[in-house]
């Protein structure tokens, strides 16, 4: 038996006797949500391949104009308090000649997603990313989010969507390249 077979093993214990102190759920109840819940939190976690096999460029198709990507679903896990954070990013590139499929965005943000992280890095990883591995003159990703952790921890104070950005190359210094691309995500 692996290492992580193992753990899981005991994690599905310790969550089976947590939950039997706090629930009034039945022994078979608590055995397979505590078996369930385990799964898709590895099933999450677990996806670490190599994200430069997601992007590669499209051949012999060259484009210098700004690229909006609108609304591009998301689902990741807050390392403070493992719940989950979901909601859309939106992204624009300025490519200096490479360019993807448009899918391969929603790929990347689904790959960079799959990881116990803050949105704030998230956005950032991201837009870094795409700068680099396309050589872009510039990249700006707006990320929109709802916090599971405030819902549940504060519920009377929660914050209905928090909203990030990270801009890189003509982004970063144009701000009308910036409200451009605002625009175009609304």
């Amino acid at each position: 038996m692996s290492e992580v077979q193992t753990n899981l093993i005991q994690a599905q214990e310790s969550l089976f006797f947590l939950l039997k102190e706090i629930t009034d759920k039945s022994d078979e109840e608590i055995k397979n949500l505590s078996i369930k819940f385990l799964d898709q939190v590895q099933k999450k976690l677990s996806n670490k391949g190599d994200e430069t096999l997601i992007f590669e460029s499209l051949k012999e198709v060259t484009h210098n104009q700004p690229i909006y990507i609108n609304g591009i679903s998301y689902i990741s896990l807050c390392e403070h308090h493992m719940m989950p954070f979901h909601g859309s990013a939106s992204i624009a590139v300025f490519p200096k000649k490479k360019i993807l499929g448009i899918s391969k965005f929603s790929d990347l943000v689904g790959h960079f997603s799959n990881d116990l992280t803050l949105q704030e890095k998230l956005t950032e990883k991201i837009a870094s990313f795409i700068h680099e591995t396309l050589d872009a003159d510039g990249v700006f990703v707006k990320m929109s989010a709802k916090h599971l952790c405030s819902d549940l921890l504060n519920s009377q104070n929660s914050s209905e969507e928090v909203i990030t950005t990270y801009s890189t190359g003509v982004y970063e210094l144009d701000f009308s390249l910036r409200n451009e691309a605002l625009l175009n995500f609304s």
